[in-house]
């Protein structure tokens, strides 16, 4: 069984040299915008419409501004906020008259003391650091792109603030240099514990923290069992209610209107039918990013909340 993003919507045609040329453009003016090596699955998934991922790129863009920057940030913070306080406080517990009570106190959040990473040479170490860091920084930029997306695929225009901002700094960190893009498959020992993460979170697509780490599969299983308990508790859904809201402000913070010609894409062939399809593919995507955010900053903080190098962006 795979729950895995899938890689496509639906199976529209085979493009031509020329989609595939601008599609890599995009994608590679994509990763220096929002400062990745690499392009997030969820949003690499909605290139197979071409139109539709050029044209809302396009749209967003312009937003990728000092409010872009600062509020993403700021969704950072809050979903490491949210971890720590998930960990210190721990689940609600049951009292002896069957009511719900919150713990007075519970374990500190956790720290890669275990037997994972003593298993790592110091390479291995460094690499899986970096990519936890990058997961980590990119993980709110993508939930606000894919909430704009998804309003836009909606049909729904986003009217911005209309104030005049300087754009956000551009360019791929040089602390993310080698970590090259994330492998389309997982090794056969991570393969079952992700999809069992995936349907223990709830979802119907994978987060990408979760595969990201898959490349070192003692540490995912060791991660993902510190993890488990933080998830069944009411602690854990408010958290992901609130990054949801908190990144809805952030979308409307953003200084520029986003919309669609969709009379232009429609005569290309952007039929109402894929638009529908794409906007139940991209709410089913963007379901996922509050959980992502909190497993990403989970990692960051079990591997002790590692800052990189210079200006991480």
């Amino acid at each position: 069984m795979s729950v895995h993003p899938p890689s496509a919507v639906d199976r529209p045609g085979s493009r031509s040299p020329r989609d595939d040329a601008i599609l890599f453009a995009v994608m590679d003016d994509m990763r220096h915008t929002l400062r990745t090596s690499w392009i997030d699955p969820a949003l690499r998934s909605v290139s197979s419409h071409p139109l539709f991922f050029t044209a809302a790129w396009a749209a967003t863009k312009p937003n990728m501004t000092r409010s872009f920057a600062l509020g993403t940030e700021q969704l950072r913070l809050a979903a490491i906020d949210a971890v720590r306080a998930i960990h210190s406080v721990g689940p609600p517990v049951r009292a002896g008259n069957g009511t719900g009570a919150r713990t007075a106190g519970g374990p500190a959040a956790p720290t890669a003391n275990g037997s994972a990473l003593d298993t790592l040479t110091a390479t291995e170490r460094e690499r899986l650091i970096r990519t936890v860091q990058a997961v980590h920084n990119a993980s709110a930029k993508v939930s606000v792109v894919l909430q704009a997306w998804t309003a836009l695929a909606l049909r729904r225009r986003l009217p911005g603030t209309g104030q005049e901002e300087p754009p956000a700094k551009r360019g791929i960190p040089s602390w993310q240099e080698g970590l090259g893009t994330m492998p389309r498959s997982l090794p056969s020992e991570a393969e079952a514990l992700v999809d069992d993460a995936t349907i223990g979170l709830g979802l119907t697509t994978t987060p990408f923290a979760l595969q990201a780490i898959a490349a070192w599969p003692r540490f995912l299983e060791e991660s993902w069992r510190r993890l488990l308990p933080a998830t069944r508790s009411l602690q854990w859904t408010d958290a992901t209610a609130g990054l949801r809201r908190r990144a809805t402000d952030v979308l409307r913070s953003l200084p520029h209107p986003m919309d669609l010609q969709w009379d232009v894409l429609g005569r290309r062939g952007l039929t109402e039918d894929r638009r529908e399809a794409l906007g139940d593919h991209l709410a089913m995507l963007g379901a996922a990013m509050p959980v992502n955010m909190l497993v990403a900053a989970h990692l960051w903080v079990v591997l002790g909340s590692p800052e990189p190098p210079g200006d991480a962006g």
